[in-house]
């Protein structure tokens, strides 16, 4: 039985979850071995995703009878076995990650079949993956989010480097509930010039959660407005410590080996196997 990885934040557009996961995701896919899927749960949700590896005439999120609503389709007439699911996604890297397109149900229409159907799907999901990667979107409302994220096996936490935000969250029920879970922060968009460093917020907030920050960068912002996240990867990897990308590559590779440390799968590639795009 795979894993199930949720990146959530508390604040709608404050910590940059979206460009973390992307940039997680393709991470593990390039660098680790185990079978991952991506998964966008709302057409919203998953253009962000269609956008960060395909080029617009090449998105094939517009295909019938693939993604989410052609699973859950199956799923209701207790069609959907585990081996079928990987034919109803997209191959990014090969035996290493694929994406799943979302629903393009309206979210309260989603919401519906969610309450029903979205645990079944996440555990086959789970059985045919060995790590599955969700954005769990933003705000605490409870519904189908909320579950959510209590069905997570890790919790991605994402926060904005804003201390009034920061003292709302951790005053919150949200954050008190955490000391049960397994989960970590990330601080997304960081400014490294800030005073508001990782180690000045855990002195000030005192959380026993592992905490990493991913900092602003334009260039892969830039790539995954182009569908350009995977060569982006590829072309900056092994980058000296002088270039500009340098630590926002180092950034992502340790939360990225943190989240395949901690749901077990750290299996990494040798002898240079991989696939170019």
């Amino acid at each position: 039985m795979g894993m199930m990885v949720v990146f959530w934040s508390p604040f709608p557009g404050q910590a940059g979850t979206t460009t973390s996961l992307l940039a997680s995701a393709t991470c593990m896919g390039l660098e680790y071995s185990s079978r991952m899927l991506l998964l966008g749960l709302l057409r919203e949700e998953d253009e962000a995703v269609q956008r960060a590896f395909y080029t617009p005439e090449k998105n094939p999120s517009s295909l019938p009878d693939t993604g989410m609503d052609a699973l859950l389709r199956l799923l209701q007439n207790r069609k959907l076995e585990g081996s079928m699911l990987r034919d109803y996604a997209q191959p990014l890297l090969r035996e290493r990650l694929d994406v799943l397109p979302g629903s393009a149900k309206p979210s309260a229409g989603f919401a519906g079949m969610a309450e029903r159907w979205l645990e079944p799907l996440l555990d086959t999901a789970r059985r045919a993956y060995d790590v599955v990667l969700l954005d769990g979107g933003s705000g605490t409302a409870p519904g189908w989010r909320e579950e959510l994220r209590n069905w997570a096996d890790l919790l991605v936490v994402c926060l904005p480097q804003n201390r009034l935000l920061l003292e709302r969250f951790f005053q919150s029920p949200e954050s008190a509930l955490l000391s049960a879970r397994k989960a970590i922060f990330v601080f997304g968009q960081f400014d490294p010039a800030s005073s508001l460093t990782i180690n000045n917020l855990q002195r000030r907030f005192r959380w026993q959660q592992r905490a990493f920050s991913v900092m602003h960068n334009t260039g892969w912002l830039d790539a995954v407005q182009q569908g350009e996240a995977i060569p982006y990867w590829f072309r900056n990897r092994k980058t000296m410590r002088q270039h500009e990308n340098h630590h926002f590559v180092r950034q992502v590779r340790a939360l990225a080996h943190a989240l395949i440390e901690d749901v077990g799968m750290n299996q990494p590639l040798f002898s240079g196997k991989e696939d170019k795009p």
